[in-house]
């Protein structure tokens, strides 16, 4: 089931309307539950988080970085190969120390992000996101006490 797996998930992430996203990997859950029952929970585990970005409404080029774990990779790659140069550790502060000195190491090496011009609306549109997340929390917990 790999291909058909991978090409719907595909189908899924290409489209611009999380919505139209959430419905193709629900539908991609229900297919799979008889034959793989665990599936369906890690597809449906981080969806929300998963489709976040679209929900953003970002220039394509912006939404494209920020659904890719490329970015973070390269930073930790940056800090293990850093870390390397280290024979012998000396407790928690030393780890802290390199770990900054691989940052700072990987900070050089970073360009500028595509689509960095409308990061003013991933900040915008965030922070929308985190009020609507607020107020459903609020609701919930006025259900709970009452």
């Amino acid at each position: 089931m790999r291909v058909s797996v991978r090409s719907a998930m595909n189908q899924a992430y290409a489209t611009r309307d999380s919505k139209r996203a959430r419905r193709l990997i629900e539908n991609l859950a229900r297919r799979l539950e008889s034959a793989h029952p665990s599936a369906p929970g890690s597809l449906r585990e981080g969806l929300e988080e998963t489709l976040t970005v679209m929900r953003l409404d970002l220039p394509e080029s912006l939404e494209r970085v920020l659904s890719s774990t490329n970015l973070i990779e390269n930073l930790f790659s940056r800090v293990r190969n850093t870390a390397r140069r280290v024979k012998r550790w000396q407790g928690g502060m030393m780890i802290l120390r390199w770990t900054a000195a691989g940052v700072l190491e990987a900070e050089r090496h970073f360009r500028k992000v595509a689509g960095c011009r409308a990061l003013s609306k991933l900040v915008a549109g965030l922070r929308t996101h985190d009020a609507t997340i607020d107020r459903a929390r609020q609701v919930e917990n006025g259900k709970r006490a009452a």
